[in-house]
């Protein structure tokens, strides 16, 4: 009865021992060197932010009415 949990125990810690010991290890000159940016990502951002404030604006006549209201 106690034999049964003892060996699953067993079994489960040399299996698991022996997976963290059987890692390879990667050597620093096998890494491969780092890719540069793509163009279009280092150009600096468009701004949406005017053309947005013109659309959503009101005209000057509007807004003049508003104000004498």
């Amino acid at each position: 009865m106690r034999n049964r949990p003892l060996l699953t125990c067993s079994v489960m810690l040399l299996t698991a021992l022996s997976g963290c010991t059987s890692a390879q290890h990667v050597a620093v000159s096998e890494c491969p060197a780092q890719i540069p940016a793509p163009a279009w990502m280092m150009l600096p951002a468009p701004d949406l932010l005017n053309p947005l404030n013109e659309i959503i604006s009101s005209s000057e006549s509007e807004s003049k009415q508003q104000q004498s209201k």
